[in-house]
């Protein structure tokens, strides 16, 4: 009997993905510009004008004695409401299914809050009615966002397949959330530049984008029709039938006494403190600290967020290599290095020389863009696996939980880094020419203090971020010897100590068994990636290709041929043709039906379209990977 399964597609994947794609951008938004924006101390407008595009006003609209501490509340208050609606979203008996519903109802209200978040009701400067205001809203906008994503993150153990489904899916939702950071820093300092637009006039204009969150409704599958529906059409409804709910208690101690959980919890915790930190201060830290324009800051931002896809691309497959631990741990430590670079390229270091600032910041981005897929990545497969898993044999399923679990420690994490420590440092400054440190609205009233010269004065916050960024990075980096290497089934039911289960019940799970020398590749993300990259990942796509092709060719193509075809385009087109011909053979063999080919891929190869010659032979050797692959 076949099994269901809700996203058969590529496609469906792909579109499923992108459910988050306008709520997460909104909330990086957020996250990155709205703090700042209500209160511009640390963007030092006095210097630049220019930069005041990035706040509502040019002054501080919020009451900086009282935010902080009510902005930290919403933030803690954002991970605690995670629990009870994690709870509820597991244990929804409808007749639509669990998931969807919650996602319609709370669709509007996430809008609404969200958009009047950015709407002051007072025009006064350091306002304790904006500040209330601002945080009432904020409690609606997290609650129904929460609500939202919780809905969508629960349902990928049950909606994906396997785990290489839930891994692609993942991956292909952080190729979606490095589009929403590209975007957010790197697109949106140009367009505020360029057209003088201030940011919350920006954010109208994008709330729209907030109707992806409402994919799911309409692609998962579950409830009394889709049952009624599957079994009809003779599908094992397993993944689909609705297994015994789970009462709040249990669910909150399975999830909480999960060791392979709480050690990553653990891990993402720190990752997460310097990852918020350094979000949430990132235009203090080009803008105020380093003293860029919004050109100069699009540049930075492009360094360390344009080369994400191909960089999370070679994690998965350094991940499959090394191990899930290996692989993260290295992403920690680049991480670690590359935030330092805002302090050596910060005014107070490198003074007023440009260049310098630019090949630092620029340098250390790219560094960092090792991490950052990683760090979208991870949050979202290690929980969702953990929890299929657990799902499969002990048939409970409260996999909402994980992801409210999670929630809920990196929430009063990152509200303790975004709201009680960098929203009090960035208040804080020093003098090169006056010794202590002064608390200030802004570098004016810091140089009075200081009886100096407002050039002398700088803000100690945003030189603080990157070494308390790194040394949380660096601990992070310590804690992650606790994780298991992976997190295949096989590992986790140890972890869990249901290795008796597992072994009983390994028909399960689809593990690769070590046999398969390639599986199949998704041309529309090898493609993208290779736009992306402006064509370079067409060598990552090449030497991918040779590897395969070399596991099963008679005659084997050398690796170097990549290092030529990087310094002579042209000499791909033989490489291509190499290639080609061999799995051709390949397919003959297999009685896999293919066409030669052989004109396409020399002449699309010859004239610098590489990835249509590449996509040929990919095309194959997917049709090879299924012809070999075993039958159920």
């Amino acid at each position: 009997m076949k099994k269901f399964r809700n996203l058969d597609k590529t496609w469906k994947e792909l579109l499923y993905a992108a459910s988050g794609l306008g709520p997460n951008l909104l909330m990086v938004l957020m996250g990155a510009y709205f703090t700042d924006a209500v209160n511009p101390v640390a963007l030092d407008l006095a210097s630049n004008p220019g930069k005041g595009v990035q706040a509502i006003t040019g002054f501080c609209l919020i009451a900086p004695a009282i935010f902080p501490i009510l902005w930290f509340i919403g933030k803690a208050f954002d991970g605690i409401i995670d629990v009870p609606l994690a709870a509820l979203t597991d244990s929804l008996n409808t007749k639509w299914g669990r998931r969807r519903l919650p996602i319609a109802i709370c669709f509007l209200p996430m809008v609404v809050s969200y958009v009047l978040c950015w709407i002051p009701i007072s025009s006064e400067p350091n306002s304790v009615a904006n500040t209330v205001w601002i945080f009432i809203w904020a409690l609606v906008f997290f609650a129904t966002y929460t609500m939202n994503l919780i809905a969508f993150y629960g349902s990928l153990s049950t909606v994906c397949a396997d785990e290489s489904q839930r891994l692609r899916v993942s991956s292909y939702k952080s190729f979606f959330d490095t589009i929403s950071y590209v975007a957010t820093y790197a697109l949106v300092p140009l367009i505020l530049g360029g057209t003088g637009l201030h940011i919350d006039k920006l954010v109208f204009i994008l709330c729209p984008l907030m109707l992806t969150m409402l994919i799911p409704v309409f692609m998962i599958k579950e409830g009394d029709k889709w049952e009624r529906k599957a079994i009809a059409d003779g599908y094992d409804i397993t993944p689909l039938a609705e297994e015994p709910r789970v009462k709040l208690r249990e669910s909150i101690k399975l999830t909480f006494v999960n060791k392979p959980f709480m050690k990553w919890c653990l891990v993402n915790c720190c990752a997460f403190f310097g990852l918020q930190m350094f979000l949430v201060s990132m235009n203090a830290l080009i803008l105020g600290g380093m003293g860029m324009n919004s050109t100069q800051m699009a540049i930075l931002n492009t360094c360390a967020f344009a080369p994400v896809p191909v960089m999370l691309y070679l994690f998965n497959k350094l991940k499959k290599k090394k191990g899930i631990r290996f692989a993260f741990q290295t992403c920690l430590v680049s991480f670690a290095v590359c935030i330092l670079s805002f302090f050596f390229g910060s005014t107070f270091v490198a003074g007023d020389n440009t260049t310098m600032k630019i090949v630092i910041g620029a340098v250390g981005g790219l560094v960092g863009s090792w991490a950052i897929g990683s760090f979208f990545m991870m949050p979202y497969m290690v929980p969702a696996q953990i929890s299929s898993v657990e799902e499969k044999l002990t048939h409970k399923n409260h996999s909402a939980m994980y992801f409210a679990a999670q929630a809920l420690t990196t929430s009063i994490v990152g509200a303790v880094a975004s709201s009680l420590v960098y929203e009090n440092i960035k208040m804080l400054f020093i003098s090169k020419n006056a010794p202590g440190v002064v608390y200030a609205s802004d570098k004016a009233a810091a140089a009075a203090k200081f009886g100096a010269d407002a050039s002398s004065v700088f803000n100690l916050g945003t030189m603080l971020v990157p070494f308390i960024v790194s040394v949380f990075c660096i601990l992070g980096f310590i804690l992650a010897f606790r994780m298991p290497k992976n997190y295949s089934p096989k590992e986790v039911a140890k972890e869990l100590g249901l290795e008796k289960e597992y072994e009983a019940h390994r028909d399960l799970f689809d593990e690769e068994d070590g046999t398969r020398p390639f599986t199949r590749e998704s041309l529309i993300v090898h493609n993208a990636l290779w736009v992306l990259s402006g064509c370079i990942f067409g060598f990552i796509w090449l030497y991918q290709l040779i590897s395969a092709v070399n596991t099963f060719a008679q005659k084997k193509t050398p690796k170097w041929f990549v290092l030529i075809s990087l310094v002579c385009l042209p000499f791909t087109a033989f490489a291509a043709y190499k290639l080609n011909r061999e799995v051709n053979a390949k397919c003959d063999a297999l009685s896999v039906a293919h066409g030669k080919g052989s004109v396409a891929v020399i002449l699309f190869a010859a004239i610098g379209l590489n990835c249509v010659s590449l996509s040929i032979i990919q095309h194959k050797l997917n049709r090879i990977a299924d012809a070999e692959a075993p039958k159920n």
